[in-house]
This record gives structure tokens, C-alpha cells and sequence, in this order.
């Protein structure tokens, strides 16, 4: 009987490699009992090759790359383009020159027709639109690691955006580094389950969707932005921690387990640029600050600079310390913290849905109501 250990659940991220390196296509991702993807094997398909052991990246961790990573505060010229985007507007310009300059091809996440979130590819300045702004909700990868490849393989560049575990997933599935592979990641605070996003729009959101927005500054970048859904029935525009699906991601109430234990979170990565909202900006840096988003740009490799060059004139920069860099970003390289309300919500939302398990993101447990009661015996 053949015999394959893929990477125990808990640790897990999802990112699709096994899948797509396996020659006889026997492995699948399909979803377990909280809504996130997990690899599938169908032991009559196996060959046991173990290819899927071999460049597991949780199985396999990778080496860090030498070199120094250099931060700089970012901001996109094009206030068009700024106000789409969720902070400074930086990844539409990577994605430009990519496409203009290099004669590239740009994988992105982007929502589907079900405004679920899976990962794509556009080798058009017009489809880097669907690309833009957060979605907090872990992507399909799909076919998209397969594809990088036969586009690298043919020669052509690719930028390739994602959260850290699915780039250390394109890395493994790679084998071996591409001159002409640009890697982005973000300072990611974890991914939430795609089944309690599907249940939310199903309990929560009335009509057929025309858009949704997590980051809407119309009210401007700093603090609580809005989480804008608008539909052919009415328009929901809630401050975010007003909106039960951003309050219990922010309170890592339904992230996947690996990432409370992410092995991608460092300040020096293997990817070549990392993208985040410059959180503290006004404080560490005011001539980077107008309230209406700025980016905190960390480049890894020389590849990663000279791509940041050859942004020219649609981009200001400014140096900053790593210190300033990360000083509101701690997730950066630190881990989040699991809720101990986590076990609770998914034992009430797999019985019931999202609406009668969301009480459990907002009432106190025992021990919370405890550490207060302690606490505030100490309060004069």
C-alpha cells in the first residue's frame, strides 16, 4: 500500500503546492468542516512519487536569503489610483510596469461571481483593476502555479502577489529561482475561512452584489475605515469593527489554524518586495501623511530594488528605518494571538450559520470576565 504524509492539518496553509506538483493529479483541495482548503489524496490515482512530501514547504523549510531588506514610506502620484487602493496605491504600479515596461503577466487575487476570492492572471493594464484592495478571505490558488511556471518557462516575467505562504508554495512548486519572477507579499494578519465569508453574504447582504470594498477611505485612511458592500437592493457602509465579518477576522476568531503559528512571518524574506499599509505614518514620517494611504515598501533583493527604480517618476519614496517600518506593523514578524473564542464559533456556526454563531465573536468567555473582575480590584 503507498504511503504519503502530507503535513498535519493544524499546520496546514493551504497554499496549494502538493497539488500542483502531483503528476497523476491525485490530490485535491477541497474543504474541510471549517471552510478551509486542505489537500485530498485519491490513493487509486497515487504513483507514489512523493513529490508532494518533497516540496511541501512546511515539510521542507526553506533557507533565508543573505542580503539586506530597505524600507521605504510609498506613494502612488495618481490620486485616482490611490483612492482604489487600500493604502498607497503601490501595487497598481508594480503591476504597470510589469506589463509596460517588462511585456509581463500579473497574478493577483480577485473575486469571483460568487464574490468568493480565488487567484488569476491579466497580461492587460485593465485587469490589474480586480487585483486591487484587500480581501480577507484566503484565495483558490487553483492553476495558478502551473501557469507562472509555463509563462517562465517561455521566457516571460511574472509578478506574482500573494500572502507569504502562498509565495513560500510558488517557491516549492518552482524548484529553482527565475531571473524573470518578481514575488510580492504583504504583511498578512492571517486568512479567514472562505465557508464563514460564504455564510456571512448569504445571512447578511440582501440582492445581487455589484461591489465590495473592506478598505473604503471615503471618510479618509487613517483609524476605522468602511467595509462597503453595495447591492441592487441597498448599500451597506459599516465602520469595520461595526461589521461582524471584519470584527471577528480582526479578533482572530475564524483564521486558519497555521496562522497563529505562521512560519512565513519575517522581517527579511525570500519573496522580493512586501507591501503594507504604513500604519503610524503621521507620527514616525508627516511629510508622508495627507490621510489618504501611504505604503510601507520593504525590498528584499536586489531584484526587488531595481524593480522600485524602475517606477521612475509615478512614485514617491523615502527611506525609513526598520524600527519606524514595523513599529505599527508587529505582525511583520511576530505571530497573532489565537482566541479562545475560536473553538466555540466554529462549534456553533457548523450546526447553525454565520448569523446565530456571530454572538460568539462579541460575548465575553469566563476567564475574560474573570481577568476584568481581577483587574479592577487593582484600579483606584
Amino acid at each position: 500500500m503507498i504511503r504519503v504524509d502530507l503535513i498535519e492539518k493544524t499546520k496546514c496553509t493551504g497554499c496549494a503546492a502538493c497539488a500542483s506538483v502531483c503528476p497523476a493529479n491525485s490530490i485535491t483541495m477541497k474543504e474541510d468542516k471549517e471552510g478551509f482548503l486542505q489537500p485530498s489524496i485519491d490513493k487509486k490515482k497515487c504513483i507514489g512519487c512523493h513529490k508532494c512530501e518533497k516540496i511541501c514547504p512546511i515539510l521542507n523549510k526553506e533557507t533565508e536569503r543573505e542580503g539586506e531588506t530597505k524600507a521605504y514610506a510609498a506613494i502612488n502620484k495618481d490620486a485616482a489610483i490611490r483612492a482604489k487602493s487600500s493604502s498607497g496605491g503601490i501595487f497598481h504600479s508594480l503591476a504597470k510596469w510589469m506589463i509596460e515596461q517588462q511585456g509581463g503577466v500579473v497574478f493577483g487575487a480577485r473575486f469571483d461571481d460568487q464574490w468568493e476570492v480565488m487567484h488569476d492572471y491579466t497580461e492587460t493594464l485593465e485587469g490589474i483593476a480586480p487585483f486591487m484592495g484587500s480581501k480577507y478571505v484566503q484565495s483558490r490558488i487553483g492553476d495558478s502555479f502551473r501557469q507562472a511556471k509555463r509563462f517562465l518557462e517561455d521566457g516571460r516575467w511574472v509578478l506574482f502577489s500573494g500572502t507569504p505562504c502562498q509565495l513560500g508554495g510558488l517557491r516549492a512548486f518552482l524548484g529553482k529561482e527565475y531571473e524573470r519572477l518578481m514575488q510580492v507579499d504583504l504583511i498578512c494578519h492571517g486568512v479567514p475561512s472562505p465557508k464563514v465569508w460564504r455564510s456571512y453574504l448569504k445571512d447578511c447582504v440582501d440582492g445581487k452584489i455589484v461591489s465590495i470594498s473592506f478598505r473604503d477611505k471615503k471618510d479618509g485612511w487613517k483609524g476605522l475605515q468602511n467595509v462597503s458592500i453595495n447591492t441592487t437592493t441597498l448599500n451597506i457602509s459599516e465602520k469595520q469593527m461595526a461589521n461582524s465579518f471584519y470584527r471577528g477576522f480582526l479578533r482572530n476568531v475564524y483564521l486558519r489554524k497555521s496562522c497563529y503559528d505562521c512560519q512565513f512571518r519575517a522581517y527579511h524574506r525570500n519573496s522580493d518586495i512586501t507591501l503594507a499599509d504604513y500604519w503610524g505614518v503621521d507620527k514616525l514620517c508627516p511629510e508622508m501623511f495627507d490621510n489618504k494611504g501611504t505604503s510601507i515598501v520593504f525590498a528584499h533583493t536586489e531584484k526587488g530594488r531595481k524593480c522600485l527604480e524602475g517606477l521612475g517618476d509615478s512614485v514617491t519614496f523615502l527611506p525609513q528605518t526598520r524600527e519606524n517600518a514595523v513599529k505599527y506593523n508587529p505582525i511583520m514578524d511576530r505571530e497573532n494571538p489565537k482566541d479562545v473564542k475560536r473553538k466555540r464559533f466554529f462549534r456553533v456556526f457548523r450546526w447553525t450559520s454565520f448569523r446565530r454563531a456571530v454572538f460568539v465573536i462579541d460575548k465575553d468567555t469566563y476567564v475574560t470576565r474573570v481577568l476584568r473582575k481581577v483587574n479592577s480590584l487593582f484600579i483606584k
